[in-house]
């Protein structure tokens, strides 16, 4: 016991001053890919278990009673029972995760349309609430987590999908009576009732004269069978403080023989304050202790040995939040016990053979102490409804998984639900093909396009021994080969329809696009300069010219002034009357409004009327003088006159062969300084 003492307080204290005590998952960010939360039996994830910390504002608009939509998560489930209760925790205390002021708000639909679902959230510090009746058993929903002011962090989220029982009251004697052991959740615990002493005398009334009781709810049953009996209550906030008295009342009893000496169990420990934590309670098998006092006693941990029911007992249960009051609790059941109460469970067999257009199926219930009874078949049902204990016939027009629901009430109020959900299978209607041309482009791509149907899969076949299960396959063109009829059929819930067909039996030349230009590309120009463009293009009838500018034309050959400077390069698509098309992206045009000079690096002034002279060449020059020195410095020729070209000359004398050095200056027709420096070399 001490060696387990001491390893439940080390991991304790690794949780508190870890600062990750716990793994984070990122919850999708949209509703298409909503986190699925499989079992919705009084599910809790791990403290901290999920984070929005990488979420961003999504579709659709904001809940109602939201501020604003801030980054929003999703989770998905499917309702097994009418109710749902969720919490989400946030930091609480240390528990729950990092987030605060979250938000939830519940939804039905197909995340193209969003149905929201108005429901009753209570918001306790850091932890929201969120609990809706009567949903649609069968029906996928739609969880949306988020928090105000934009707030991210880790959460915990627990969701219990179950069925109603009657709100329970204060007292014994308005107590909620329980006809089966589905476990359920219990919301809005508030107030002691108007007698808060019904606990005298038990773990829960450790000073007399004080109230016993803080913020109370009270359940009966009468046990159908002898056998075991276990549960456990989670509470729905953390470190909610969770106390519970169970009394047995006998054959016939009634809320008038309450009493300390009938108190068979009661657990009132302070788990949530202690270390090591706990803040489950109830009864198990293998605790021996029949009672748990209030405080931090060593070897509590919140449970104590179960009972074995005596049948047709009478039981009452007393549950206290003995911290704070708007919270609530979950309780689940077990052993071999059984409460007495109405049963009920349903049968459906189809009639027909499956894939027809449409679905007969019969429908027969073994019921057992029930007084009112109320079908609903499902979605496309008719009739949709049935009072009646039946057998009934049902017809469906529609395909589809199908949940029909049986709900019967026994003499003392409570209600029972039985459910089957089964796969009505129909012959789906024709797949439709869409636009799909009766010729193809020689080494263009077949786009096969069906219309898309929820929930269907999609089988292709074709020439050259295709298949493919897309909904729109893309094929590469083998020529011929390619040629012939395509074939689609569609399923769905097990049936497949009939097949649509295409057919493609020609083959298109592809155009080939082409073009040159004046001047020839590439080429270096100063705005404005306009450009021809020469279309060369075979087997086309139109054409789309991009200029690179952000300019287009569709002539055939046009001619463009191109007017700020920059690099383009030209892009022509050719296309013919078919709709097959061809695209080139052709050479580089610099437009320039900055000056370029060009020099040669050799002359020959040897008077054969070739290479003479040192001809330089400036484009938009505005003021212009160039010199050229010898290697020591020395000025031979200076001039401002662009057309005065040096000769190899120096006070009319020839320079020997040998190689000279020139500097440029001026300015363009910007005004900017020009200027450029280099070699020449003389030979003869």
């Amino acid at each position: 016991m001490a060696l387990k003492f001491y390893v439940s307080l080390i991991l304790l204290l690794f949780f508190i001053y870890s600062p990750r005590g716990y793994a984070q998952t990122e919850v999708s960010d949209d509703c298409v890919n909503a986190t699925a939360i499989t079992s919705v039996n009084n599910y809790c994830s791990d403290d901290g278990a999920f984070t929005n910390g990488s979420a961003t504002t999504g579709d659709p608009a904001k809940p109602q009673p939201w501020p604003d939509v801030g980054r929003d998560v999703w989770f998905k489930f499917t309702a097994v029972a009418l109710d749902i209760n969720i919490t989400i925790s946030g930091n609480t205390n240390g528990m729950g995760g990092t987030l605060t002021n979250p938000l939830v708000q519940l939804y039905s639909g197909d995340c193209v349309t969003f149905n929201e679902i108005f429901s009753s959230v209570l918001t306790n510090g850091n932890v929201s609430t969120l609990y809706k009746g009567g949903l649609a058993i069968g029906t996928v929903y739609y969880i949306r987590v988020s928090a105000k002011n934009n707030n991210t962090g880790t959460f915990k989220i627990c969701v219990n999908n179950y069925n109603p029982i009657l709100k329970p009251g204060q007292d014994c004697s308005t107590a909620s009576f329980l006809c089966n052991k589905d476990s359920f959740t219990q919301t809005n615990v508030v107030g002691a009732g108007a007698n808060n002493r019904e606990a005298a005398g038990t773990c829960l009334d450790p000073r007399p004269q004080e109230p016993s009781e803080s913020n109370c709810a009270w359940y009966k049953w009468t046990a159908a069978n002898t056998g075991t009996l276990t549960f456990t209550i989670t509470p729905t906030v953390s470190n909610d403080d969770i106390d519970w008295v169970l009394y047995d009342l006998g054959v016939g009893g009634d809320c008038n023989k309450i009493s300390a000496a009938n108190a068979i169990r009661c657990a009132a420990g302070s788990g949530v304050t202690c270390t090591p934590f706990y803040n489950q309670t109830g009864m198990a098998v293998g605790p021996t202790d029949l009672r748990e006092e209030p405080g931090c006693i060593p070897g509590q941990d919140g449970f104590v040995q179960y009972i074995t029911m005596q049948q047709n007992h009478n039981y009452a249960l007393l549950v206290n939040n003995f911290s704070s009051g708007n919270n609530g609790f979950t309780i689940e059941f077990g052993g071999t016990g059984l409460f007495q109460g109405p049963t009920a469970s349903i049968n459906a067999v189809a009639l027909d053979p499956p894939c027809g257009n449409s679905q007969r199926y019969n429908f027969t219930a073994n019921v057992k102490d029930a007084i009112n009874y109320k079908w609903t078949f499902g979605e496309g049902a008719s009739p949709a409804e049935a009072s009646t204990l039946g057998p009934h016939t049902i017809i469906y027009t529609t395909p589809g998984v199908k949940t029909a629901v049986l709900q019967v009430e026994g003499d003392k109020g409570c209600n029972v639900v039985a459910y089957q959900t089964f796969t009505v299978g129909l012959k789906p209607e024709l797949p439709v093909i869409i636009s799909q041309n009766a010729a193809i482009c020689d080494r263009d791509t077949i786009k096969l396009e069906a219309q898309d149907i929820v929930g269907a899969t999609y089988s292709w076949t074709g020439p050259n021994g295709f298949t493919s299960n897309l909904r729109n396959p893309r094929i590469v063109s083998q020529g011929t080969r390619s040629l012939g009829t395509y074939e689609l059929k569609i399923a769905k819930f097990g049936c497949e329809s009939e097949a649509s067909t295409v057919v493609i039996d020609h083959i298109i030349p592809t155009p080939v696009a082409s073009f040159t230009t004046d001047p020839v590309m590439p080429a270096k120009l100063f705005p404005p300069y306009t450009v021809k463009f020469n279309n060369t293009s075979i087997n086309a009838d139109s054409f789309l010219w991009d200029f690179g500018d952000g300019t287009t034309s569709t002539e055939i050959n046009p001619e463009h002034v191109y007017e700020k400077d920059g690099v383009y390069k030209i892009k022509l698509i050719a296309t013919n009357q078919q709709s097959c098309h061809n695209t080139v992206i052709e050479g580089t045009l610099t437009i320039s409004s900055e000056s370029e000079i060009f020099t040669p690096n050799v002359i020959t002034p040897n008077n054969d009327g070739l290479n003479d002279t040192f001809a330089v060449t400036v484009t938009h020059i505005k003021t212009f003088k160039i010199t050229v020195f010898d290697r020591w410095g020395a000025k031979l020729f200076e001039s401002n006159n662009i057309d005065n070209r040096w000769n190899g000359t120096c006070n009319n004398e020839p320079v020997p062969p040998a190689t000279y050095y020139y500097v440029i200056d001026g300015l363009n027709e910007n005004n900017r300084a020009v200027k450029k420096a280099g070699d020449i070399t003389v030979i003869y």
